[in-house]
Parts: structure tokens; C-alpha cells; sequence
């Protein structure tokens, strides 16, 4: 309890405030020795005063009223009566003798608020968070109106900062809390991993998120879409498949991988072999393509001397390939120099893939007893039939370039195909410009964006 010197008023501040509010402390009590009220005219009977002021939740006593209380006081006004933990004024009466004081009791708020500030982490891009987020439990008798000290704070990059918020009651009284600012400035794309070339048999159904695992150096759950709408799992074919992973800032990376359908008959032999035996593979047809193709040639020439090779180098016998995979069965053909026609293809297939041409497998539909393998492979804009397979009428022939009716037109039976599982085939023949018994091209071959010789027309 503290006292003004001006004998006609008192003021009284609570002891906690003195112990907690340190330099508020004096702001407070020369705020009230400014406030002087008159002493009435009875000072010549007991020296009463008119108006005192104390903070809210002090007990009031007859000492509050008096420097020093005489003998016979007595409160008209029930003390016990005032509620000190409201704010407002209350008149009290008192009396002595034959005299009677009228006085104010003003219960006021000096206590400034008091609050725990909470820590905030957010992104660049993000909205500033509202003053009223940065802090909890807000301790005061009245309604207190938060707001930044300095207005809404502006970044321009991230990092850490402290950042002022003002806490002010009805009464005026402010408290400034210092919160911790964290604000993430993110430029990086999360990391997809585990990504990888799918192989799965026509018709079956293929979970594409399974061992995938999406991370960012920021955003705990970046968001992962998976692109499948150019897959067809009806129809055998290479086709592309799209990961994209975006975090909370909007960085986004993408990963594409191959997803390779394949018929139930060719399951088997274009899954995914021992890495080993395909690279060794690869290197023997390398070997053989640096031999027999020159950089400059084109696709068409290319996929002509690789079939050509093939049928004039390995020879045709039945039960001698390796069936444990193409890649197997094209390392035991490339240096047996035999095989039977699943070794063919799987020569033609390592031969094709080293020159970066598109080729897959067909086989014989309905399935027999006996089953034949042979090359659709994509030249000059169009899907073809190519067999590198000796026929025994004519061992110098073999099929290449060659449409749906074409390939049907010698061994029938052999190459029959079930059409619905591969990509739409090339209609437009170019059987007049291919010599495959005396391996040559004719020099009026109409490539793809060139005129057609002897029509004069574009290729179509």
C-alpha cells in the first residue's frame, strides 16, 4: 500500500502490483499525485478523506481513510459490502460523532496484461499469421485488444526474427510479448524415389505407388499424382508413366518411367532379367551393330542389316535356345551362332535396342503346340512386321517392313496374331522397295517426310 503526500486524498496500491510490476510502479503513483481532491470542510472534526483510490482487489479497511484513524469511527457504508474485484466507483459514508463524511472509493486497473507468446513457423508464400495467433493466455480483469506493435510485419526472405505484439486493456495499461518467428523461404522440388520401369501382363491390374516415397527438405507431406492415362494395360506396348511430386510452395519435380505391357504367351521372356546377363548382351550386339551399321544410315537401314545379319549368321534349330530370358537366350545365339526363333527375335531385339529402335515382341495366336516368335518394329512412322526366321523353300528370304496381309502371305499359320494386343501396324506397303534375298533397298525407298518417287506424292 502506498500513499500521496497531499492530505486531502489517498491512494493505495496493491502489494502484489509493488512486487510485480517494478518501473509500472512508479508510472502508477505519479499518475495519482496528480489527481488532487479537495479536502472537505469537517477537517476540524476528523480528518477524513473524500476520495481514495486503490487497485482493484484490495481490501478495504478504515486505514484506508485516514492517515491515522480517531477513536469512534464508524463506517455507515458496510466495507465488506464493496467489491473491490470490480472496477468502478462506490460513495461511502462515514461517520464521527455528530459529523458524517461522504468519500468515493475508485477501484481502478493498473495492472498491465499478461501473456505466453507462441512460437510461429510458416512459409514465404504464406499470409502473416493474425496477432491474436501469436499469443495464449491472456491474463486480465478486462478485454484486451492485441494488435503488432510496429503493423503487420513484411518479409522479403527467410529466417528467424522476433516480433513484437501489444497487449492493451480498457484501462490503457500495455505489455509488449516478444514471438519467435521461423519464415521458411523454399525453392527446392521434393525427391521421388524408388521409381523404376514397370513390366506387367496385359489385363493384370499394377499398383504404381507401391514402393514409391515422396521427401522435401521442408513440407512433411508434399503431394504425390501419378499420370497412367497414356497406359493401356489392354494392349501390349511401351507406354509412359509420370510421377509428380509438389510440396506446400508449389516446387514440383517429375519422374517418367516406362510401363511395358506384354501378353501372357511373352510374360516370360520381356520381364525383368538379371542385369548382368542383358548388359552382356547389349555388349555383344554392340560389338556386332558397329560391324555391320554406320552412323549416318537410316532407321530403315539400320533395322535392314540388323535383320539381314541375323538371318544369314545364326542358324535356325529347334530346342538348342536358352528360354530363361531373351537376354539368355541372345547371349547364347551370338556365340553359338544357332537357335531357333525365339533366339532370332531376342538377337534382333538386343541388335535394335542398342540402335535405339522400337521393337516388340508378337507371337503366335490362338496358341499351339507350336508357337512363333517374331519383330513389330516402329520405321518410317509406321508399326512393321520383320521375322529374321529361314524359311526352308527359300533360305535366302526373310520378312521385313511388312504389313498385316503381307507377313500372313507365306506360313499362314505361323503368323497368325491376336491384333488387338499391339499397336495400330503401318497400312501403306513398301514390299516394291525391299530386296531382301539380295539384301538391298532401292534408292526410291519413300522415307517419311520425302515424296514418293513414283507417285510424286507425300508419304501418308
Amino acid at each position: 500500500m502506498r500513499r500521496t503526500e497531499d492530505r486531502n486524498r489517498k491512494t493505495y496500491i496493491s502489494p502484489a502490483l509493488i512486487a510485480g510490476c517494478g518501473v509500472i510502479l512508479f508510472a502508477v503513483a505519479s499518475v495519482y499525485a496528480v489527481n488532487v481532491i479537495h479536502r472537505s470542510g469537517l477537517e476540524d472534526r476528523f480528518d477524513c478523506y473524500r476520495e481514495i483510490h486503490v487497485e482493484y482487489g484490495h481490501s478495504l479497511s478504515a486505514d484506508d481513510f485516514f492517515d491515522r484513524v480517531p477513536e469512534g469511527v464508524d463506517f455507515i457504508t458496510d466495507l465488506a459490502g464493496i467489491d473491490t474485484g470490480n472496477l468502478g466507483q462506490y460513495p461511502v459514508k462515514v461517520a464521527y460523532k455528530d459529523s458524517v463524511c461522504d468519500t468515493v472509493v475508485n477501484v481502478e486497473d493498473h495492472t498491465p496484461p499478461a501473456a505466453t507468446a507462441v512460437y510461429q513457423e510458416f512459409y514465404l508464400i504464406d499470409e502473416v499469421p493474425q496477432a491474436e495467433d501469436c499469443i495464449r493466455n491472456i491474463n486480465d480483469i478486462q478485454d484486451v485488444k492485441v494488435s503488432y506493435a510496429r503493423g503487420t510485419p513484411e518479409f522479403s526472405e527467410g529466417g528467424e526474427y522476433d516480433i513484437e505484439v501489444k497487449l492493451e486493456d480498457a484501462s490503457g495499461n500495455i505489455t509488449y510479448v516478444s514471438v519467435p518467428f521461423y519464415v521458411k523461404d523454399d525453392h527446392v522440388p521434393p525427391v521421388i524415389s524408388g521409381t523404376h520401369n514397370i513390366s506387367v501382363i496385359m489385363g493384370d491390374s499394377v499398383s504404381y505407388r507401391s514402393g514409391i516415397t515422396v521427401k522435401d527438405n521442408f513440407d512433411p507431406n508434399p503431394s504425390l499424382t501419378i499420370d497412367s492415362s497414356a497406359v493401356n494395360l489392354g494392349l501390349v506396348g511401351n507406354y509412359p508413366l509420370i510421377y509428380k511430386a509438389v510440396d506446400v510452395c508449389g516446387n514440383e519435380r517429375k519422374v517418367t518411367v516406362n510401363v511395358n505391357v506384354v501378353s501372357r504367351r511373352t510374360a516370360g521372356v520381356t520381364g525383368q532379367e538379371d542385369q548382368e546377363t542383358i548388359n552382356r548382351a547389349y555388349a555383344m550386339a554392340e560389338e556386332i551393330y558397329n560391324q555391320i551399321c554406320a552412323e549416318d544410315t537410316t532407321d530403315v537401314e539400320k533395322a535392314f542389316h540388323i535383320f539381314s545379319w541375323v538371318h544369314d549368321n545364326i542358324a535356325f534349330s529347334h530346342n538348342t535356345s536358352d528360354y530363361t530370358t531373351w537376354a539368355h537366350a541372345a547371349v547364347k545365339a551370338f556365340t553359338m551362332r544357332q537357335g531357333s526363333c525365339y533366339a532370332s527375335w531376342a538377337c534382333c531385339k538386343a541388335l535394335l535396342d542398342y540402335a535405339k529402335i522400337d521393337n516388340i515382341c508378337v507371337t503366335t495366336y490362338p496358341v499351339s503346340w507350336r508357337v512363333h516368335y517374331w519383330c513389330l518394329v516402329y520405321l518410317n512412322g509406321g508399326w512393321y512386321h520383320c521375322d529374321a526366321q529361314r524359311y526352308t523353300w527359300d533360305w535366302s528370304f526373310f520378312d521385313f517392313m511388312e504389313t498385316d496381309d503381307e507377313i500372313g502371305r507365306v506360313y499362314n499359320s505361323i503368323h497368325k496374331f491376336d491384333s488387338s494386343l499391339y499397336p495400330e501396324r503401318s497400312k501403306k506397303s513398301v514390299r516394291k522397295y525391299i530386296d531382301s534375298r539380295n539384301r538391298k533397298i532401292s534408292p526410291k525407298f519413300p522415307y517419311k517426310d520425302g515424296k514418293d518417287p513414283d507417285t510424286g506424292s507425300g508419304d501418308t
